[in-house]
């Protein structure tokens, strides 16, 4: 026999033995490879190690490992495949990746198949780019031990290898599954989905499971860890509506007021505003999103300020309404009063096993009531969390320790004026607790705080 065949099958009876001893599983993944040996591995004098683009996830690598296990118990045999399309500027989307891995690097994949008898964890990063690393910085050559152990994930390797890897899946156990959101189609297709179906458009027997929204569903409950996070978020938020109270005077421009609010998020603790603070005095109050800030305030005017702070990446979302003045008129007063009692009751209805249409239907009903059905535009209420408007079922009953949003608003421009009330609000499984409830609305409280702006 030639010493290329016995090679061939010494090869081969590594590999079955590999494959007998290998766990069985999910939560049996190989743990990473251990630190390197030997002189040589000691970086020469006055050399600085290559940089690594290292997790930022505040809850530690075991956390995202058991929801990865979750995950993995949930798909059956059929393997999955996760993108990083997040994104850090104004509303992000795309945090499925994040809340598996606590891994923000642009460009990577996260694989998991169950039937995979040693990785059945695969991080696949995007390839180096040397002339690019001039303007964005060094990130870690592969193999990197760093890497695996601040992942907790024992196979790192490029994207370039993702295509096989899917299609050595689709061989093994003729299934796959997409299990994050489905998007319109006005919308391009989440490349998870892209890649999934040119995976199966290789084979001639391998099927992709309809599992979506399975991410977004396990992301409506929120942990103790997470839920501290966006308290501490909401804290930040405070201070930044404290500016706001400050700030918030005739002669002021809507800019001022948004630039004290997000200095004093920042100043605070804020690495980053969770979106892109809106404020809207007089008329650009009943413009929901209004983008522009470049209004004079003008006494009389009634000024919304829709805010939100973030925590490593968990986000705040609070919206106040201030007179300029310090006092509400009449009129103003009236309309304020509409949206809080039309808050309470969509509060009322809050608890676990209740569902956002119940909510809204309570929210509505009560601005309806008042007279101003056709001024009210929009729903009450979505999740928070690692997106502004987080994922979930919003057709689904409400689970424990969900945190929404409680928001209705009613917004007049032919008296230019709007009013909305917003806050992030925890489920209990018998009611709800207002995570934001240090940030005055009571329009008692607020007359006072502007009557003592100085």
């Amino acid at each position: 026999m030639r010493l290329a065949d016995l090679s061939v099958l010494a090869a081969a009876s590594l590999a079955c033995a590999t494959v007998a001893a290998a766990p069985s599983t999910p939560d049996a993944a190989p743990t990473p490879k251990p630190a390197p040996r030997g002189a040589l591995e000691t970086p020469l004098p006055n050399r600085e190690p290559r940089g690594l683009l290292a997790p930022s996830g505040a809850l530690g690598p075991d956390v995202y490992r058991r929801r990865r296990q979750v995950v993995l118990e949930k798909l059956g045999k059929a393997a999955t495949v996760v993108m990083n399309e997040a994104k850090w500027d104004g509303d992000r989307s795309g945090m499925d990746f994040y809340w598996l891995t606590g891994f923000d690097e642009p460009g990577a994949a996260l694989v998991l198949a169950p039937s995979e008898p040693v990785y059945k964890e695969r991080l696949f990063l995007a390839p180096l780019d040397v002339e690019g690393e001039r303007w964005t910085g060094e990130r870690a050559e592969l193999p990197s031990r760093a890497l695996e152990v601040s992942t907790g994930i024992a196979s790192v390797t490029r994207i370039t290898y993702l295509p096989n890897a899917l299609l050595a899946q689709c061989e093994r156990s003729g299934e796959l599954a997409y299990v994050e959101d489905f998007t319109p189609y006005a919308k391009d297709a989440p490349k998870a989905l892209e890649a999934l179906r040119k995976t199966t458009g290789q084979t001639l027997s391998c099927k992709v499971n309809d599992l979506h929204g399975l991410l977004g569903r396990l992301r409506e409950v929120k942990s103790p860890e997470e839920i501290a996070l966006m308290k501490k978020a909401i804290t930040f938020t405070a201070e930044g509506f404290k500016a706001a109270v400050a700030a918030t005077r005739p002669g002021a421009r809507e800019y001022d007021i948004k630039d004290a609010v997000e200095d004093a998020m920042r100043r605070a603790g804020s690495r980053h505003v969770a979106y892109d603070t809106i404020v809207g005095s007089g008329p650009n109050g009943a413009v929901l999103h209004y983008p522009k800030d470049d209004r004079v305030v003008k006494d009389g005017d009634l000024v919304v300020i829709d805010a939100g702070a973030e925590a490593d990446f968990y986000a705040a979302d609070v919206t106040r309404t201030y007179p300029a003045s310090g006092h509400f008129t009449k009129e103003q007063r009236e309309i304020y009063d509409a949206v809080l009692r039309a808050q309470a009751a969509g509060l009322a209805k809050v608890r676990a096993g209740a569902t956002m249409g119940e909510i809204a239907d309570a929210v509505r009903e009560s601005v309806a009531a008042s007279g101003y059905n056709d001024d009210y535009m929009h729903s009450c209420c979505h999740f928070v969390g690692l997106e502004v408007h987080d994922a979930g079922d919003y057709n689904a009953p409400l689970p424990e320790n969900a945190v929404i949003t409680v928001e209705p608003g009613i917004y007049l421009s032919g008296r230019a004026m709007g009013v909305r009330i917003e806050d992030d609000v925890l489920v209990t499984k018998t009611g709800y607790e207002i995570l934001s409830k240090d940030i005055p609305k009571e329009p008692a409280e607020v007359e006072r705080l502007l009557g003592a702006r100085r």
